[in-house]
């Protein structure tokens, strides 16, 4: 690449860094290398922090701060590094979070809430599984937990319904089930704790809900950790998502979850009392077609449920 150094560009070096002005940058840099991990005097941030948060494509530049000895560890005021930001803009996070990695950028760090690059992946990347592999065998920690106790498995339910991602992480990654995060009651306001399965709940996944039903492995874990309190709980969320619902797909899929969920119940109920006469849930042969039935007919509020606070799950 050929630049004329004796041309000083048109923007300042923060604005080269946002928009990946490949060019400015260089022209900065090689006139003087101290502005490399200087802050920009209204945002805080350093060229790596507003390169990464910005530019959607931003492997040329990037390439070009880590060849002249960028702080790849550097933090914003929020305790964010590069290797967390990275996944908020960037279109393909995968190769910038290799070349981070390769320049020694730490798989565990952590941010203001205890987030790891994990969580980030796990929660803001389209085709999470690539990421979180790359991560994973880059040494970071599949089971750590942010300031809520929750690990980056909760995470991934926020994001989508990736059944097979999950799958990944319970039964290759050998990730621990029995986390359990805390949750916000929307009624109460009060914080109570819950497993994957109350994040399911939650997010209405379906795929996933079924996989940690279904799964040997998983259920193993889950069956020491799950109580009646959070089954009822992720019953009762789950109905009051079918009052905002009105397409037959949506709360047809709903319908299966308490199916699910009430099965489950009733296996874990007979398990722990197969010594007594306890009475359990017994499944109504017909309980998905009225949970239909009733939500179709049901006049609806049109309002919709709140959807993730930032990054908080």
């Amino acid at each position: 690449m050929s630049i004329d150094i004796d041309t000083s560009p048109s923007v300042s070096i923060w604005k080269a860094a946002e928009t990946g002005d490949i060019e400015a940058l260089e022209y900065f840099l090689l006139h003087n290398t101290e502005l490399l991990n200087m802050r920009d005097p209204n945002t805080e941030c350093t060229l790596l922090h507003l390169l990464v948060s910005n530019v959607p494509d931003p492997i040329r530049p990037l390439e070009l701060l880590l060849k002249h000895g960028v702080d790849v560890t550097a933090q914003n005021i929020y305790n964010v590094q590069a290797i967390h930001a990275v996944f908020l803009n960037c279109s393909c996070p995968l190769e910038a979070v290799r070349l981070l990695l390769s320049y020694d950028a730490n798989p565990n760090a952590r941010d203001g809430d205890g987030w790891t690059p994990l969580h980030y992946a796990a929660r803001f990347c389209q085709l999470p599984e690539p990421v979180l592999k790359l991560l994973i065998d880059a040494g970071a920690d599949v089971n750590a937990i942010d300031v809520n106790q929750k690990s980056a498995l909760f995470s991934l339910l926020a994001n989508g319904d990736h059944s097979q991602t999950l799958d990944w992480l319970i039964h290759t990654a050998r990730a621990n089930l029995k986390i359990k995060g805390d949750f916000v009651d929307s009624l109460t306001r009060r914080t109570r704790q819950g497993t994957l399965i109350l994040q399911a709940a939650k997010y209405g996944r379906f795929s996933c809900l079924q996989l940690l039903v279904n799964s040997e492995t998983a259920m193993q874990s889950l069956q020491s950790v799950l109580t009646r309190e959070e089954l009822d709980d992720a019953i009762g969320i789950i109905r009051m998502q079918l009052l905002k619902l009105s397409t037959r797909e949506q709360i047809e899929k709903l319908g299966s979850m308490i199916i699910l969920l009430e099965e489950l119940t009733q296996k874990l109920s007979k398990k722990k009392n197969k010594s007594k006469h306890h009475s359990v849930i017994k499944r109504r042969p017909n309980l998905l077609r009225r949970i239909v039935a009733a939500a179709v007919t049901r006049t609806t509020t049109t309002t919709t449920t709140a959807g993730v606070n930032g990054k908080k799950i």
